[in-house]
């Protein structure tokens, strides 16, 4: 199995990632939207904003990643976070999508308790305009693999570019695409943005990584 390695430009972080094979069943799959960077639906007319590749769940290169597991107990406070550019002005962000999972134990066929994530919204220029913290359990709770789990909000008017970052705080992995990269992903820490990037052990190549962070609005 391979490994590879946090990387920043400039950095000589060696903190090393061992890749999990993600689960996305076909129910998962069926349950995706439409695979558009903005896909409407046709029901609540609600814009799905996305910075990975947009195809289908089954078919994406899917890793699940947790901070804690590159930066230990400092992965409390550092996030994953996606830039995305809203439709028109005043448009009105009113949900985050996440594919994550929990955890499940096969062999006590239990779940990990309750632990706390964190979704923060920024704008442009890194302004707090909210946060939200609740348990992992409620959202990201699947024996099977990563749900993707909708995140109902306060409606947010947003112009321009703006951030939503997603701290995992051990308590799941979320998934990442480790192909086609955007560059519209990143890890938020110190108050800065650094693209998620790694590089590969083996040939030392720098991959950027998409995180399956979505927004959804009107």
């Amino acid at each position: 199995m391979d490994r590879i390695q946090l990387y920043f430009p400039g950095d000589h972080l060696k903190n090393t990632l061992i890749i999990i094979a993600a689960l996305c069943c076909a129910a998962l799959c069926s349950s995706a939207l439409a695979a558009d960077k903005a896909a409407t639906t046709s029901a609540a007319q609600l814009t799905v904003l996305k910075q990975d590749s947009g195809i289908n769940l089954s078919e994406m290169n899917l890793t699940m990643y947790s901070a804690i597991d590159d930066f230990g107990i400092n992965g409390l406070s550092i996030g994953e976070a996606v830039k995305f550019t809203a439709p028109k002005a005043g448009w009105k962000l009113k949900g985050v999508q996440v594919l994550g999972w929990s955890g499940y134990n096969n062999t006590t066929k239990t779940f990990p308790a309750d632990r706390n994530f964190l979704i923060e919204i920024r704008d442009k220029d890194l302004n707090l305009l909210y946060k939200y913290a609740d348990a992992q359990n409620m959202y990201f709770i699947s024996t099977t693999g990563p749900v993707l789990s909708g995140i109902e909000i306060p409606s947010i008017a947003l112009t321009g570019d703006f951030y939503i970052v997603f701290y995992d705080r051990g308590a799941l992995a979320i998934a990442m695409e480790s192909v086609k990269g955007s560059g519209n992903s990143y890890f938020f820490l110190n108050g800065q943005m650094a693209p998620a990037e790694f590089k590969l052990t083996k040939n030392n190549e720098t991959t950027k990584v998409n995180w399956l962070i979505r927004a959804v609005g009107q």
